[in-house]
C-alpha cells in the first residue's frame, strides 16, 4: 500500500486510498476514531495481558489504549514496518513494552505455541473501491485466531466494507469461528468492530455498557452512538 504521511496537531496521519489507517499521538490520548474503540475493547473486555495486534502500521490504538491504563505488553504484527520509525519518534517514551514483528498475519499464527487474552485484527489492503478486509481476514484468519486465544479470551476486527458483500456476510464469516459474537455501530464511522469469544462473553448490553464508560472516561467522542448487537454464530447452530 502507497502510504501518505501527514502532521497534525497531536501528532501524525497515515493514510492510504483515502482511509485514515493510523492515528499516531505524541502522548496517550482519545484519537476520537476507530482505533478508540479497539482499545477500549482490549482495556474493557481482556483478560489477561497477552495482547497480539494484526496489522500495526504506525501503532494508533496505542494512545487510547494507554490513556485508558492498559499497561501491559504488546505484540504488534506487519508485513509493511514502515510505520515503526514514526511510532518510536512520537510514542517511544511513554508507549510501554511494545515488539513489531515483520511477518504475515496468518503465518504467524500458525507459528505460534502460545495463547493470546486479546487479539486485535485490524487488516486492510487496497482494492477498486478503496481501502478494504484483505481475503484472509474472511478465510483462514477467524478460526485460525480463535484457536489462539486463552481461556476467556476475545478477538476484536475492525471490520471494513467489502466489495460484492453485504455487512451482514462479512460478519458472519468473520464471526463464525467464534461462540459468542458482538458487533458495535458506530455513529461517525462506517467501519464495524466484530467482537468474538466463548461463552463467557458478556451479553450485548453489557459491552455497550463497558465500551461506552471506557470511552467516556478518555474523552472519546465515539462513545457517542455507540450501539452493539448480538450476532447468532454458525459454531452455535
Amino acid at each position: 500500500m502507497s502510504v501518505r504521511l501527514r502532521r497534525t496537531p497531536r501528532g501524525m496521519r497515515l493514510a492510504c486510498a483515502g482511509a485514515v489507517i493510523s492515528e499516531v499521538l505524541r502522548r496517550p490520548g482519545p484519537t476520537h476514531s476507530v482505533f478508540d474503540v479497539l482499545a477500549a475493547a482490549v482495556a474493557a473486555l481482556g483478560h489477561g495481558p497477552r495482547v497480539a495486534l494484526l496489522g500495526f502500521a504506525a501503532g494508533g490504538m496505542l494512545g487510547p489504549l494507554r490513556a485508558l491504563g492498559y499497561a501491559g505488553p504488546l505484540v504488534g504484527v506487519d508485513l509493511c514496518c514502515s510505520g515503526w520509525p514514526v511510532f518510536r519518534r512520537l510514542c517511544g517514551r511513554w508507549a510501554g513494552r511494545v515488539r513489531l514483528e515483520h511477518a504475515e498475519a496468518g503465518s504467524w499464527l500458525r507459528g505460534r505455541r502460545e495463547r493470546f487474552d486479546v487479539i486485535v485484527e485490524d487488516l486492510s489492503v487496497v482494492g477498486p473501491a478503496g481501502v478494504t478486509k484483505p481475503a484472509v481476514s474472511l478465510g483462514e484468519l477467524p478460526p485460525l485466531a480463535a484457536r489462539r486465544l486463552a481461556r476467556g479470551g476475545v478477538v476484536v476486527v475492525n471490520l471494513l466494507p467489502v466489495p460484492g458483500m453485504r455487512f451482514a456476510q462479512i460478519e458472519a464469516a468473520v464471526g463464525r469461528a467464534h461462540r459468542e459474537v458482538r458487533v458495535v455501530h458506530l455513529a461517525e464511522f462506517e467501519n464495524r468492530i466484530l467482537i468474538g469469544g466463548g461463552d463467557d462473553l458478556a451479553p450485548a448490553r453489557g459491552v455497550s455498557r463497558a465500551l461506552g464508560a471506557a470511552l467516556r472516561s478518555i474523552g472519546s467522542r465515539t462513545a457517542r452512538g455507540l450501539a452493539v448487537r448480538s450476532i447468532m454464530s454458525p459454531s452455535k447452530e
